[in-house]
């Protein structure tokens, strides 16, 4: 077995310096799911009800009202929106790695706010307002660093660690507000927040040993750092001045046939085709449910007499963490349209089979039919960890050009939060209505994402950025993308890295011999 992974290409490419590098720069998304998580969870309960909200008479017990559910989940994703407006200046400007300490230094001061909101309810929405700013941030140039920094044959994996980081941040969320949820003490609210600075600290302490990516250094005309940087990525022996200069060519190619700089640009010629699928999967992921599932399943399920919903929530995180490591592997396995499509299939399934089982709204379900409940909604979150939850985030990174990728990651974050937003305002209300059935409105979407994938998503695992630049220039078609053969300076630049793989391979195999010998 142990044979076989070592024959893996994500264990031959996935040397310790890219794992460190993954792992520290996608904190930002831990911070996004924690903090979704634990006000999701902190809503169904009656002590936080007690805090901040009021007596519900149709429930009998304290919480929180759906003006002010609305308010508190709905300005959260204002707040991303904010971030995602100033990302592209900061990323371009000032350059990617300085925009991850900007993005740490947004989510010190926020936690804070939210940390010191004793009493004000309104406070601790600012707080969220400036976190999510610095998860605005995060959505754009975390990414954007992952895809520029990865390997190709591997960037499916290095950029699933963005969403694993986020359903980890998601799991603790609710794993601390199950464990304090007595919400009684302010010690215990403290708890919650502040495990939130977990992400920045993380950030600001592995800041030193981040390289800038080596894209944006050839994009500045910065070619000695560069250099510096293909090799602290990829090793001393790789021959980096070789690829600096393709990557040199291929940007005075670009610059030349095709120049473009502004938002306005992503939206003329084939770049309207990257743009419609970047926006594309970013806004069927929230439509799908997935806000539904972070910020409102545990009043859901308390909505429909669950005996411990916090508890059920915890389980159902858990159960889509275990699939996010699974996608480390297969997105680049077994590609991206194959898992978007299929988990489009199975999330439309689960959703519509909650939303039937709990159509009588309020009515106490019984315990076979609860446990029936929970283990679609497992189901749910486990395809989604495994389809859309990386997914987006692996096409995002990649599929923007050069010159616009900052626009283009921009554009993509604003459609999937300006989609969040009116979903978080108006989720309570529907909810309330209409109670179970809400989760077949989440069901039909997940059939819309099946006709988007099948039309218009195309596979493009395996292949360097600059391949991907010259297929959608070529206008190939969206089902010949996986045959299609790329002969420009972007096939040079992915055979060079081919024939690096090879021979770090053989250095490998040379150094098993004489240690066994």
């Amino acid at each position: 077995m142990f044979d076989s992974i070592k024959q893996s290409v994500l264990y031959q490419e996935l040397s310790l310096r890219l794992v460190f590098i993954g792992c520290f720069v996608s904190l930002g998304a831990m911070g996004f799911g924690f903090d979704n998580s634990w006000w999701g969870g902190a809503l169904g309960l009656s002590p936080f009800g007690k805090k901040y909200g009021e007596w519900d008479e149709a429930q009998n017990d304290w919480a929180i009202p759906a003006e002010k559910q609305s308010a508190g989940t709905g300005t959260g994703s204002a707040g991303i929106i904010i971030g995602c407006l100033v990302a592209p200046w900061l990323c371009s400007n000032l350059g990617r790695r300085p925009t991850l300490l900007v993005m740490a230094s947004f989510l010190v001061v926020g936690i804070i706010l939210e940390a010191t909101a004793i009493t004000s309810f309104w406070q601790l929405v600012v707080g969220r307002v400036v976190v999510y700013s610095g998860i605005g941030l995060a959505s754009n140039v975390v990414p954007m660093y992952q895809s520029e920094c990865a390997p190709a044959k591997i960037r499916g994996a290095f950029l699933t660690a963005y969403s694993f980081w986020n359903t980890f941040g998601a799991f603790l969320g609710t794993l601390v507000v199950y464990l304090c949820q007595s919400m009684t003490s302010q010690w215990a609210y403290l708890t919650v927040i502040l495990c939130q600075l977990l992400v920045p600290v993380g950030i600001i302490c592995s800041y030193p040993f981040l390289p800038e990516t080596p894209r944006f250094l050839v994009y500045r005309g910065r070619f000695a750092e560069a250099e510096l940087a293909i090799k602290d990525l990829y090793g001393p022996n790789y021959n980096a001045a070789e690829e600096v200069q393709l990557l040199q060519l291929q940007v005075e190619e670009q610059r030349e046939l095709h120049k473009a700089t502004s938002v306005m640009d992503c939206f003329k010629g084939t770049n309207l085709r990257r743009t419609i699928i970047a926006m594309g999967v970013q806004i069927l992921q929230q439509a799908q449910g997935v806000s539904f599932i972070n910020n409102f399943i545990v009043t859901f399920m308390k909505q429909l007499g669950f005996s411990d919903p916090l508890k059920y929530n915890v389980i159902v995180i858990a159960c889509g963490l275990v699939a996010n490591v699974i996608s480390f592997y297969t997105f680049d396995k077994i590609g991206r349209r194959s898992n978007m499509f299929w988990g489009a299939f199975v999330m439309a399934a689960m959703m519509i089979g909650v939303g039937g089982t709990t159509a009588n709204g309020y009515e106490v379900l019984s315990p076979m039919t609860q446990n029936g409940c929970v283990a679609m909604l497992v189901l749910w979150y486990v395809f989604y960890g495994l389809s859309w939850g990386p997914g987006v985030w692996i096409l995002g990174g990649e599929i923007g050009t050069g010159q616009l990728r900052e626009h283009t990651l921009l554009l993509s974050s604003l459609g999937s939060f300006v989609t969040s937003v009116p979903i978080n305002f108006v989720n309570p209300y529907v909810q309330a209505d209409i109670g179970g059935r809400t989760a077949i409105i989440y069901g039909s979407f997940s059939v819309a994402a099946m006709v988007f994938v099948y039309f218009l998503l195309p596979e493009t695992k395996d292949r360097s950025l600059e391949e991907l630049d010259e297929m959608f220039q070529q206008k190939v078609s969206t089902r010949q993308f996986k045959g299609y053969v790329c002969t420009g300076l972007g096939a040079q630049i992915t055979q060079l890295e081919n024939k690096e793989d090879v021979s770090e391979k053989k250095t490998r195999e040379i150094e098993h011999v004489e240690a066994a010998i």
